[in-house]
């Protein structure tokens, strides 16, 4: 724990009588927090045990609870017994129709599809290892790991998958485990997801005994993508709060009038997710001591409220996609039982199908990257309204705050390099010739976050210098937590004394990480009203 003190800084006595005495004071101590991990084992809390039946109970809150906040899930006895009912069924099914070529099943898969498998050769199949896992580099975290795992489990509760009870309590046995296995994030190119879950599931045939279909139950479907497409949307909530108070702060340290956010425009914007940008500023602001300017601010400023409204839009879409792919059963091919094919008017059936690929979440994804991406640019915005504005920032080209647009500057480039859409690669050669982008589309919306947030840490510190500059040292009661939070890990600089401040802003980069991730892995109702208020274990 480092402490600065104020008065180390006040030097000259032009300085310390240009600065009011309730400035003087109220900075005389401020302590600087260490820098956070921001991720290590469990998110948040654990809740209640989850029991699962039917494959619509896997929601994104189950999701956040079981995979990023180690809540414990079991398999409902009667929905075990249902499972082995409906591969018995398939097995049925497969006796009666000796005719049909199903893929992985009776034939080999890729492009060995053509070829039936002997009696042998199948026996072979099931025992060997899956074989498919030829990626390697960096790991995904281990919550997405673990969503993967869940995910997987959807199709096998809902009979599907037409794999055994045995075989579906022993994946939702790995969710079980402290710590997943490493499953890089590059390198995945394929047609489906045989390469990252070859490699998270490639021990399974070494510890169950497998049977028919059940290794193309492990191999194939999107249960990766599904899982990056919740953990997008879920760190979508905290991130974009946090847009939310950073940006107000910055709009009352600017001094912006309150007609930018008032009441009168929602009587002619009708578009819910505006109007609630709208609102969202104007309560945070709402009891600023701070005086307002009677000019209009800068267009960056204005527009704020419009920005938020494209980024609640995104995440929207972001939970509706969520939802629906999460609880789908996605297997290939995919069984369907009896008393599901009856309810659209047809008889049992395997199919083979596109069910190793879901554009929409990808999609999903690459929405929020391009909000996070408009977003930064708003932070780039912002500084430079702070750097260009005497008034916000008096004597600011003699100290340290100068230099920042240089660095706010290369995120915003960075933000605009990365929101490109992830259009489908070109096909490959083979039966597997249509790649799936969905793991560029995260690895994309993984690192605008974090560039997101970089750039919300320098108008954080730069709303912050402004605000003690002034010598006002207060904001609003909603924004003083977040303020108070801000000062915790980079203190305010004293007029003509310069300091390096890149170590405190990169503890108050990582605190917001880690506190964005906390509210979003927190019960709603454990949530703090602000992000910068969430307490880290």
């Amino acid at each position: 724990m480092t402490v600065f003190s104020r008065r180390k800084f006040l030097k000259s006595s032009i300085v310390a009588s240009s600065l009011p005495l309730a400035a003087s004071k109220a900075m005389a101590e401020v302590k600087v927090q260490d820098s956070p991990a921001i991720e290590a084992g469990p998110i948040g809390k654990p809740s209640a045990p989850i029991v699962i039946k039917t494959r619509r109970d896997f929601t994104p809150d189950v999701y956040r609870r079981v995979c990023w906040n180690h809540t414990p899930m079991t398999i409902a006895p009667g929905t075990l017994t249902a499972i082995d009912a409906s591969r018995a069924e398939f097995l049925q099914f497969l006796k009666a129709h000796p005719e049909l070529n199903i893929y992985g099943v009776n034939i080999h898969s890729g492009d060995w599809a053509k070829k039936r498998l002997s009696k042998d050769e199948l026996n072979s199949y099931l025992r060997q290892g899956l074989n498919t896992g030829v990626s390697f580099g960096d790991p995904l975290p281990d919550r997405i790991v673990r969503g993967i795992v869940m995910a997987r489990l959807v199709g096998m509760v809902s009979g599907n998958s037409a794999s055994s009870s045995g075989l579906t309590k022993h994946i939702c046995k790995m969710l079980d485990n402290p710590v997943q296995p490493k499953v890089p994030r590059e390198g995945q190119g394929g047609a489906g997801e045989v390469c990252p879950l070859g490699i998270l599931f490639d021990n399974v045939p070494r510890e169950i005994e497998l049977g028919v279909k059940e290794p193309m139950t492990l191999i194939n479907g999107h249960p990766t993508a599904t899982s990056l497409c919740l953990d997008g949307y879920l760190r979508s909530v905290g991130t974009i709060k946090l847009c939310e108070e950073i940006f107000a702060l910055a709009a009352d340290g600017l001094q912006a009038p309150d007609e930018h956010f008032s009441a009168q425009l929602e009587a002619c914007w009708d578009d819910p997710d505006e109007v609630r940008g709208l609102q969202t500023l104007r309560g945070l602001i709402k009891g600023s001591p701070t005086p307002r300017r009677n000019k209009q601010s800068k267009v960056v400023v204005r527009d704020l409220p419009l920005m938020l409204g494209a980024a609640y839009k995104a995440q929207n879409n972001s939970k509706a996609i969520a939802e629906k792919v999460l609880c789908s059963a996605h297997d290939n091919p995919l069984w369907v039982p009896t008393d599901q094919a009856s309810k659209v008017g047809v008889g049992p059936f395997v199919c083979s199908n596109g069910s190793y690929h879901t554009q929409i979440g990808i999609v999903a994804n690459d929405e929020l990257s391009r909000a996070y991406a408009d977003l930064t640019v708003m932070g780039l915005g912002l500084v430079q309204a702070y750097y260009s504005d005497p008034e916000a920032m008096p004597d600011q080209e003699n100290n340290v705050f100068g230099d920042i647009p240089m660095n706010a500057a290369d995120w915003a480039d960075e933000a605009r390099t990365l929101a490109v859409p992830s259009i489908m690669p070109p096909p490959q050669y083979g039966q597997n010739d249509m790649p799936s982008p969905y793991m560029r589309a995260w690895n994309k919306v993984d690192r605008l976050e974090r560039v997101l947030i970089g750039i919300l840490t320098q108008v954080a510190t730069m709303a912050s210098q402004s605000i003690y500059m002034r010598g006002d040292l207060q904001t609003s009661p909603a924004l003083t937590p977040t303020l108070q939070a801000i000062r915790a890990c980079t203190p305010p600089v004293t007029p003509h004394t310069r300091r390096t401040i890149g170590h405190e802003m990169d503890i108050l980069f990582r605190t917001m990480l880690a506190k964005s991730r906390a509210y979003s892995a927190a019960d709603p109702e454990d949530r703090s009203a602000t992000v910068m208020e969430m307490k880290l274990s």
